[in-house]
């Protein structure tokens, strides 16, 4: 079955925009999908200008850094050449070591920058796009994003860090281009922009007037004059929420409805296409500062967070990390000194060098406890840590391996390898499921080195299931690491394939029969029982070296043939194909090198079970994530969190690795099979981005979407027209339902936490139980726990719980939530979210917020029996540092607000019958406070205007009285 993208690509060709759904666009175009939905081809995106600013950032951090090679990287060497990923990293670390973390980390950023475009709690909100002239509003959460940015990588949580940097600059890069900066003549990059201290003034004000209408596509000239004599900044509006005031200029475009309203037209420089964007012709303009913008900002972030830290934060290492998760029970003595033996050689031999790993992890299990977990960078109290690890009391299964497992991965960076060390089976097999959830987002390998403890299963061979080990069998399988049995007295020997382990390692062959297997027995006495001889063909291509083979089970003798039919067995420890090593029933295979391209062959003589696995290093390999196409306000593709989801259209997006190299350039990428466990079940034709060399994407038709798992396998030809294949290391499997989580605002210490939830069931009606869990552990709550869903519904709900006061700034707390359908029963759903907390922000009397009475208009009379046909309106202006998120009134009714130049304005309008109102204001950190507003009295021919109460919640509570008498004192005077 072949399903290519010709067809979609020729309609897409020949369709005119005019044909396109309802849909519109906030902001430069997301990502290169866009390009292809809007037909702006030349039109750069937000995706393209966040990898450019990183890319010249990393190149300039290159020429400062010292290279312990003594090699010298210069810029002028990447002048009038396209930057690029692979390039910049082989200049530094050489051509031999993969880029894949990196390019991982720039997805990372790239994506959270794009998912701004389409996610819902992110994609209306106008401080979020520097929409509806709230210019002050979005350089507070700029700088609050900021704030955390540097909360996150100082406290080491690069991915947090990753997640928000992406969206600061989606923000950021959103001013060039939604407002006058540009039309006013500017040609350098906003000075007090995103400025800690500094204050963006000049701001057009509720009340002054900003556009023209505008009668064509083009919007040339729309800009009133009087903007430009006073240097005034103002925004579009999108479309209804807020209402655009009279006057006011509209984004525009072709699905702005804003547009409609005198005066029509729009200002917006999103993208080249004239559908899309009334000043197109000054798109190239707002890109170049946009992205100039950017690249400033990373240069100030990297002077103040220094060289390593920015290198951690963009993953720019070709080293994985060192995380062991440990049994510590009393029968792991010599595991426990075999680990800090292989940690110590990697310390030791990698410390000052490129291959010294960047993080270091470990977590401690027995039963009942887990933990506590220590991450760090300093390899030293990594150490010091692992030092003081001892087997403790007790020799009886099971132990609490998945919860310590599940605790690493939550804290491991994206591409990690987890190692570990065990001879019990898991108490905790519960969480399975969410582990498996876990090792498909973070994409980590996790390695299971297994020894089983004689004396123990003697004494309790009855208790023991021969199987109990194939939940660890299974876990390694789908995260692509290994499983390893030994014993104790070879777990030394076999720790060291933790020092071989690469990031520059490839998965080339797995194969498994049967899923209980342990040690290998006696090779003399299994010749005595029947045997079975297996033959397994594998492939190496011309871009692999370093290939190690992994044997073990029930295998007595095997032999491997190249391509050229030459042969060695297993007899022989050294021969002309391969060095043989035999560690305790396990046999690793190292080929020579170099190692001949084709097909090889291994004959196996087996009796029962058994596993082989075979990697080798390359540069060239992939990254992928699954994407569903959004046809919103928002065109492009939105990067699934979660897996795939069972019938609903997807798209697969490929980022191929190396391509760039001298010894891979000439590879040509042509399709990705997805391989069931049954079989192939289908090969999708690759489409390349034609802006990217190194950008595919292949459409996924419902109809491969069904429960189950499949692995994704990469093919195409190198140079000679031989064959290249890359397997991804994890299995992926189809998700029955959508579960998303959400959360727009800070966490600090001592205050609740609000986090949005939402379910989709695309399938028949289930009936779902909801579980959500926190770690740290606190009381967790939920708005529903059971509901039902039918065909393609939606639900949508809170989990609300309390950061404790005693929580320090810069920790974490993930949240995960599960949904398990009933009925019909299937693979429950997960999604995590990870809370960074932040330290308490100060309180300056004079910077906090408060709201005035600027206006009343209307009466009302202290009795009036026909009160409903009078009304009154309160018109208030709301200073607020951070920015207003809402204001209601009683009952929950939202007020609206709108910008007025440095401050916010609300109006509030009632009939007589109610003469006062309490608004509730919440600002954009979560904090709320009161302002109470009143009905002008008319008194003898007289209105008074009544004031505002003064803020009784929130740190506004702190304003002393003395400062509100003299507020009521002016304003006072000033209505009378």
């Amino acid at each position: 079955m072949d399903h290519t993208l010709g067809s979609f690509w020729g309609l897409l060709w020949t369709l005119t925009p005019l044909c396109l759904p309802p849909q519109g666009v906030h902001g430069f175009f997301p990502n290169f999908w866009s390009r292809a939905m809007a037909f702006a081809w030349g039109s750069v995106t937000h995706q393209d200008m966040t990898e450019e600013a990183v890319l010249s950032v990393t190149l300039r951090l290159f020429t400062e850094m010292p290279h312990p090679e003594g090699k010298r990287i210069r810029e002028e060497d990447f002048e009038d050449r396209t930057l690029l990923a692979d390039d910049i990293f082989a200049a530094f670390f050489g051509p031999k070591l993969s880029a894949k973390r990196f390019r991982g980390a720039l997805a990372q950023v790239a994506n959270a920058n794009a998912a701004m475009d389409f996610l819902n709690t992110t994609r209306d909100d106008p401080v979020l796009h520097f929409d509806s002239e709230l210019i002050h509003s979005a350089n507070a959460w700029l700088l609050q994003a900021r704030k955390e940015v540097l909360q996150a990588v100082r406290s080491e949580q690069y991915g947090i860090a990753r997640e928000k940097l992406g969206q600061l600059l989606h923000t950021l890069q959103d001013f060039y281009s939604h407002s006058n900066w540009v039309e006013l003549g500017h040609r350098h990059i906003h000075p007090h922009l995103l400025k800690p201290g500094r204050e963006i003034k000049s701001i057009a004000e509720a009340d002054i007037h900003t556009c023209s209408s505008c009668s064509f596509w083009t919007c040339e000239g729309n800009l009133l004059e009087s903007l430009a004599a006073k240097g005034l900044l103002t925004t579009g509006y999108y479309g209804t929420k807020p209402e655009k005031p009279k006057g006011k200029c509209s984004h525009g475009g072709k699905f702005d409805d804003s547009r409609h309203r005198d005066p029509y037209g729009g200002i917006n420089k999103d993208s080249s296409s004239v559908f899309f964007s009334p000043h197109h012709y000054l798109h190239s303009e707002a890109a170049a500062l946009a992205q100039e913008a950017s690249t400033h900002f990373l240069e100030t972030l990297w002077r103040e967070i220094g060289n390593k830290q920015l290198m951690r934060l963009l993953d720019i290492s070709p080293a994985t990390g060192l995380s062991f998760v440990v049994d510590t029970t009393g029968s792991m003595g010599e595991e426990i000194n075999a680990a800090k033996s292989q940690a110590r050689k990697i310390i030791d031999s990698r410390r000052g060098t490129l291959q010294e790993p960047d993080f270091y992890l470990l977590v401690p299990f027995n039963d009942p406890d887990f933990g506590p977990m220590l991450k760090t960078s300093d390899p030293r109290k990594f150490w010091e840590f692992l030092d003081t690890i001892h087997p403790l009391g007790g020799k009886d299964e099971p132990e609490m391996c998945l919860s310590a497992l599940e605790l690493a991965l939550q804290n491991s960076p994206p591409y990690s390898e987890i190692f570990v060390f065990t001879d019990a089976s898991a108490k905790d097999a519960h969480l399975k499921n969410s582990v498996e959830a876990l090792i498909q987002e973070q994409k980590c390998k996790v390695t299971f080195l297994i020894t089983e403890d004689p004396s123990r299963t003697r004494v309790k061979r009855e208790t023991l299931a021969p199987d109990r080990f194939n939940l660890y069998i299974n876990l390694a399988h789908s995260s692509g690491g290994q499983i390893i049995f030994t014993n104790n007295e070879n777990i030394r020997r076999v720790t060291e394939i933790i020092g071989e382990s690469s990031i520059s390692s490839v998965t080339l062959f797995y194969h498994q029969k049967g899923a209980s297997f342990s040690l290998g027995g006696s090779p003399k006495r299994m010749r005595r029982q029947a045997t079975k001889q297996e033959v397994l063909p594998f492939w190496i291509d011309s871009l692999v070296n370093k290939v190690v083979m992994t044997i073990q089970g029930a295998v007595w003798a095997f032999a491997i043939q190249d391509p050229t039919g030459s042969t060695q067995n297993s007899a022989s420890d050294r021969g002309p194909l391969a060095e043989i090593q035999s560690i305790g029933g396990i046999y690793r295979v190292l080929l020579s090198s170099p190692v001949r391209a084709g097909e090889w062959t291994l004959r196996l003589h087996s009796k029962g079970n058994y596993s082989v696995h075979i990697q080798g290093q390359s540069t060239l390999d992939f990254l992928h994530y699954f994407a569903v196409q959004v046809d919103g306000r928002h065109p492009g593709l939105l990067k699934m969190e979660s897996s795939p989801i069972e019938g609903v259209p997807a798209f697969l997006v490929v980022t191929a690795t190396g391509l760039s190299r001298p010894d891979s350039g000439s590879v040509e990428l042509q399709a990705v099979n997805l391989a069931g466990k049954t079989g192939s079940l289908g090969e999708l034709r690759l489409q390349r981005d034609p802006n990217k060399t190194d950008l595919f994407v292949a459409e996924l038709p419902p109809s491969l979407l069904v429960n189950g798992s499949f692995s994704v396998i990469l093919r195409g030809v190198d140079g000679e027209g031989r064959k290249v294949e890359r397997a991804a290391p994890q299995v992926a499997t189809v998700a029955g339902s959508l579960l998303e989580l959400s959360r727009d605002t800070p966490v600090f210490p001592g205050k609740p936490v609000s986090i949005a939830w939402k379910l989709t069931n695309p399938g028949p009606l289930k009936q779902y139980d909801l579980k959500a869990s926190s770690v740290p552990r606190l009381p967790v709550n939920i708005s529903s726990s059971r509901l039902q869903l039918g065909l393609n519904e939606t639900a949508a709900g809170q989990i609300t719980l309390h950061i404790p006061g005693a929580a320090a700034p810069g920790s974490v707390v993930t949240i995960t939530l599960q949904a398990s359908s009933l009925h019909p029963a299937e693979e429950p759903a997960f999604a995590h979210i990870h809370l960074l907390v932040m330290p308490p922000s100060p309180v300056h009397n004079l910077s906090l917020p408060f709201c005035n009475l600027s206006r009343a208009d209307g009466s009302c009379g202290p009795s009036q029996p026909r009160c409903h046909t009078r009304h009154w309106t309160a018109t208030l202006r709301i200073w607020d540092e951070a920015g207003v998120s809402s204001v209601q009134a009683g009952g929950g009714v939202v007020v609206p607000h709108q910008a007025d130049g440095l401050a916010e304005s609300v109006s509030y309008t009632s009939d007589c019958c109610l003469q006062e109102a309490t608004l509730v204001v919440t600002n954009r950190l979560g904090e709320k406070y009161r302002c109470r507003v009143e009905a002008p009295l008319e008194v003898s021919g007289k209105v008074v205007a009544m004031l505002p109460d003064v803020p009784s919640k929130g740190v506004a509570a702190v304003i002393t009285n003395r400062w509100w008498v003299l507020v009521a004192l002016l304003v006072s005077c000033l209505a009378l």
